[in-house]
């Protein structure tokens, strides 16, 4: 498949400005399509209602201890290998930071992006939703072998009322959807469609979840990735803990993580924050939440660390059409690879991606506008770049 290059939007005139001819401005319809994702994945407040989430009073200082990474090279997948500018480039990135042991080696911003830009996260979202949840279970605020019912009535008729806690975490509830991006016709689509439109759902995405009613297996036997599992587990909290998700966000991650600026997260058309998928922050402070997990920040217990990067079921994952990811499995929301430096990722469509090592101290974090949704398209070439940095860095 030939993509096209990566595009500037602040030299391409894809902006919203009047002065843009009407079929190149970037609109509600068209925001998460290439070439109007370029612009629109830095501006989602711009065009999606969203709540606040408040900086920390006690931000954290980021050390600088910069490496020259302009000889290294990778294999680029395909046979053959690219330079490590290549590499950024030809995947689109909008904003990229790698560090080590805490200090920022390398870090670039493209495509209009600035250090205080925020950009949307798509699906890393729900890693950090994922984390919350460990963090309450932890401190005793929720338990993951209550039903789902027990915090939400409001699912007792759909098909997450068989499903516990932890199913939704680790997302064996075995409610059936259809998740696949290439797929036109995919409910991953449609249910979508119900967060910004209101005749898809006038009570947003609860009110999608509480209609699906069908299930493709038993809890706790099958793992299945799905977009409303999470906004499940949102719900879930928010409700153990009675605050809104963007108040439980500023409380339990971004002041402890000492983030600098305020993030925010979309709500969809009934006023409530998407679980999801709606996280906008700034990368340095996204790089503030992934050392959050790495550090023996007290806010984190132990079991946190423990539970998320021990991982889940390794077969339950294998037997997945996710496959690919030989080796791994998936545990409270987070990507576990079970290699040997205990990696862990937040992953989200079009290119967003937290990667973590605790037994190294490599921590990488990138947004993008890539053209395609899925990640697989970049996958191999992300692990070899992480593979590459870890041979060079320490």
């Amino acid at each position: 498949m030939t993509l096209p290059p990566p595009l500037d939007w602040s030299k391409s005139g894809i902006g919203p400005g009047p002065e843009v001819p009407v079929d190149r401005r970037v609109t509600r319809e068209n925001w998460r399509l290439y070439p109007f994702s370029r612009w629109a994945f830095q501006h989602t407040r711009e065009l999606v209602p969203s709540r606040a989430i408040r900086r920390s009073p006690t931000p954290r200082e980021l050390p600088i201890e910069s490496a020259d990474l302009a000889s290294l090279r990778l294999d680029d997948g395909l046979g053959g290998t690219i330079a490590w500018d290549e590499f950024v480039e030809s995947t689109y990135t909008d904003a990229l930071i790698v560090l080590r042991s805490g200090a920022i080696v390398y870090e670039t911003y493209r495509n209009g992006m600035t250090p205080q830009t925020l950009h949307h996260c798509f699906s890393v979202t729900k890693s950090f939703v994922g984390l919350i949840a460990e963090i309450m279970i932890a401190s005793g605020e929720l338990d993951p072998t209550q039903p789902v019912t027990r915090y939400v009535s409001e699912l007792a008729g759909s098909g997450f009322a068989a499903a516990c806690v932890r199913d939704l975490m680790d997302m064996t509830d075995g409610v059936a959807f259809d998740e696949d991006y290439a797929n036109p016709d995919a409910d991953v689509h449609r249910y979508s469609a119900s967060y910004w439109t209101p005749a898809m759902a006038k009570g947003g995405a609860r009110e999608t979840l509480s209609r699906l009613t069908d299930s493709e297996a038993s809890p706790g036997q099958v793992f299945s990735y799905r977009t409303p599992v999470a906004d499940a587990l949102g719900w879930v909290i928010e409700r153990a803990a009675g605050i809104r998700l963007a108040d439980l966000f500023a409380e339990r991650l971004w002041r402890p993580a000492g983030c600098v600026d305020d993030g925010h997260l979309l709500v969809d058309t009934a006023g409530h924050e998407i679980a999801a998928s709606g996280l906008n922050v700034t990368a340095r402070d996204l790089a503030r939440l992934a050392l959050l997990m790495l550090d023996e920040n007290p806010s984190i217990q132990p079991a946190v660390r423990r539970s998320i990067f021990g991982g889940g079921d390794r077969a339950l994952l294998a037997a997945s059409r996710h496959a690919e990811r030989a080796g791994g499995s998936y545990r409270s929301q987070w990507w576990v690879s079970h290699n040997p430096y205990d990696g862990i990722s937040a992953l989200g469509v079009y290119g967003q991606r937290v990667y973590l090592e605790p037994k190294s101290g490599l921590a990488l974090v990138r947004f993008g506008s890539h053209p395609m949704a899925s990640n697989a398209f970049t996958d191999t070439v992300h692990r070899n770049a992480i593979e590459a940095l870890r041979h060079a860095l320490f």
